[in-house]
């Protein structure tokens, strides 16, 4: 019932374009990614190199500071989707949510102590909570449920690829003008012109959709505990599991570190998230496409698999090349999850609340990405590396157990 009204408030089957078999909003979001990720991945990629060697942190610091980041990132997704919600309007967040990380992004090339740099982290990651939940809501509420998967496959599909080719300039500029301390400033600094060329691509390349079912007349608080008990058990199960399997999915600036640990020169590390991309993206979008056809649970599972067998290279890799796999692998995995976790969220949604299931999933990310993270710096400083990714392995091999009693939700309803 609730997938029948959900195509009826649908624009997409209501007269609007498509480009490639899928709606041209999706393009279009795709586009925004892939100039906002082809900005942020520098932060990632010289994270390690900022904090541990210029600023004379630690790895437990570095651990806290992503930890913390990613987790206050997720708290803001809560509140911005139930808000959007509220609202009835997805596009104001983002483009607001865009345009503060424009002003967020040239901190980091200005830090000169850790605080300041910790200060510039949170704000960038707030940003990017404010916008990511009514973005991924306002795919669910133009796209019809027979291609949700490959909707958000191609949209993190953009994302990654945006990433890979920032992390390739990145290179590049290292490679011509050398690793020092300012030419990372600088590149910092350079990050916030695609920021401002997404917002504009926001600001006047798509449209709000007119039917989305608006909260903002109800009494009281908009989201009402009825709404919630909606979801039904399976929905929490589900997110139990997601939560077990973010307690061991780390920040992608552990595996930067993890091959300057064994040799890997600072000119070279935007390309080991390169390869991580290069993975990531074409995975990410055959998985979205297969998913709309077979049950989504089986990839979430190959996607957890993929991370164990990352986690167990990673921890016994003595080269250079050892690691490179792993990051590798570590891709396939993202691609294979990423785009699954919002198209199965979309599947247990009720149309009135897609964008507070969204940030229910949010909350639970944030929780476990924030105990990974400071447990793998942590460890890491007290054990090393193998013990530390070895751990992770076994989280992760929890949760691939438990996904494969995840309920079907999709095929109920199909």
């Amino acid at each position: 019932m609730n997938d029948e009204k959900n195509d009826q408030l649908s624009p997409a089957k209501d007269g609007d374009s498509f480009v490639f078999g899928l709606p041209k909003l999706i393009w279009i979001v795709g586009i925004v990614s892939f100039f906002s990720n082809s900005a942020s991945v520098v932060i990632t990629a010289f994270s390690a190199e900022f904090i541990i060697n210029i600023l004379g942190a630690s790895p437990s610091d570095l651990g806290y500071i992503r930890g913390l980041s990613e987790a206050l990132s997720y708290l803001v997704k809560v509140g911005s989707g139930v808000l959007s919600d509220w609202m009835g309007k997805r596009k104001i967040l983002m483009l607001i949510g865009y345009l503060c990380a424009a002003f967020a992004k040239p901190m980091f090339a200005f830090c000169q102590g850790l605080r300041m740099y910790v200060f510039a982290q949170l704000l960038e990651r707030i940003t990017n909570g404010l916008r990511d939940t009514p973005r991924d809501a306002l795919i669910a509420d133009c796209t019809p449920k027979e291609l949700k998967g490959a909707s958000y496959g191609v949209r993190q599909s953009c994302a990654f690829l945006g990433s890979m080719v920032g992390a390739i300039l990145g290179f590049l500029i290292l490679k011509c003008f050398g690793g020092s301390e300012s030419v990372i400033r600088s590149i910092y600094l350079f990050a916030t012109f695609p920021i401002f060329a997404a917002a504009l691509l926001i600001h006047f390349g798509i449209k709000e959709p007119a039917n989305i079912v608006r909260l903002k007349d109800r009494k009281g608080f908009p989201i009402k505990r009825a709404d919630v008990m909606q979801l039904g058990r399976k929905f929490w199960y589900y997110m139990f599991i997601c939560f077990i399997f973010m307690c061991s999915r780390y920040s992608e600036s552990f595996l930067v570190y993890r091959a300057q640990d064994l040799g890997l020169e600072v000119q070279h590390a935007p390309l080991a998230l390169a390869l991580m991309y290069l993975f990531n993206s074409p995975t990410s979008r055959i998985v979205g496409s297969w998913s709309d056809k077979h049950e989504r649970k089986l990839f979430l599972a190959f996607g957890f698999c993929m991370m164990l067998v990352s986690c167990v290279i990673l921890a016994f890799a003595t080269k250079i090349w050892h690691v490179m796999i792993g990051i590798a692998v570590y891709g396939i995995h993202h691609g294979a999850t990423q785009g699954t976790f919002y198209a199965m969220v979309s599947d247990y949604s009720p149309p009135h609340i897609k964008g507070t299931s969204i940030s229910i999933f949010n909350l639970v990310c944030c929780v476990g990405m924030c105990i990974s993270n400071a447990i793998t710096g942590e460890l890491w400083k007290h054990y090393g590396a193998e013990t530390t990714f070895l751990i992770n392995s076994v989280i992760t091999f929890v949760a691939a157990v438990g996904v494969m009693f995840i309920h079907n939700k999709k095929k109920e309803r199909m």
